[in-house]
């Protein structure tokens, strides 16, 4: 009889919510009605050169849909980015940016920061599937795996992602996404301690392959927690 067949089946569902409860639990989450931050990003090209930092505000309100301004300066060009009842406005040095594009560019970029800064308590948000990977090792650490997969309108798969969770603490200690061609593998170097849920403080993103083997560092990134209640 093969080992494959005797390993355990856990429920995905009850280790992302041991993981919640170990990031400072649901009720404290649910209760949130502001979150602003700072986020520096410093990207890198496959040389280890820095090929952009930038250093954005976020301020999200949450009520029965989120309400979200991202700002930052770009190119001398003071960008602002305001999500208000899925609706998205966007200004260039004071001027209101139309052009359709933008629009869906910068409606993933602020909703995809909300996401990030929320690991592991938008896995319990409706319409995406959770599946448990099994037993795995990162950074000499055992893990257990819950791989996520997000569709798209027309009921394709879109991006797919591995959740890896500390077996001892539950912690979220990284992230693998496959997202269009590419690969990335985020990893939690730090957590917060302003808000009591343990967010992101510092992670470094990596540029894999599909065995989540490191070609090169991607991005860092940082952030500090300017206002919470």
């Amino acid at each position: 009889m093969s080992l494959q067949c005797c390993k355990k089946q856990l429920d995905p569902k009850e280790i992302v919510l041991k993981s919640i409860e170990a990031h400072g639990g649901i009720n404290k989450w649910k209760s949130a009605k502001e979150l602003s931050y700072v986020k520096t990003t410093i990207l890198y090209d496959s040389l280890g050169r820095v090929e952009q930092k930038t250093i954005q505000t976020h301020k999200n309100i949450f009520g029965a849909k989120l309400t979200a301004e991202m700002k930052w300066i770009e190119d001398s060009i003071s960008k602002i980015v305001l999500l208000k009842n899925d609706n998205i406005s966007i200004y260039f040095n004071g001027v209101e940016q139309k052009e359709l594009k933008l629009k869906e560019k910068y409606h993933s970029a602020i909703t995809g920061a909300n996401y990030v800064i929320w690991q592991p308590f938008k896995l319990l948000d409706e319409g995406l599937y959770l599946f448990y990977e099994g037993e795995d090792v990162v950074d000499n650490k055992n893990v257990y795996t819950v791989k996520v997969i997000y569709f798209k309108e027309d009921g394709s798969p879109d991006n797919i992602w591995w959740y890896y969770f500390d077996q001892r603490t539950y912690k979220l200690l990284s992230t693998m996404v496959h997202h269009g061609d590419t690969y990335s593998y985020i990893e939690n170097t730090k957590y917060e301690t302003v808000t009591g849920l343990s967010l992101n403080k510092e992670r470094k993103s990596y540029r894999v392959d599909s065995l989540r083997n490191k070609k090169f560092l991607r991005a860092d990134y940082f952030y500090k927690i300017l206002e919470f209640n």
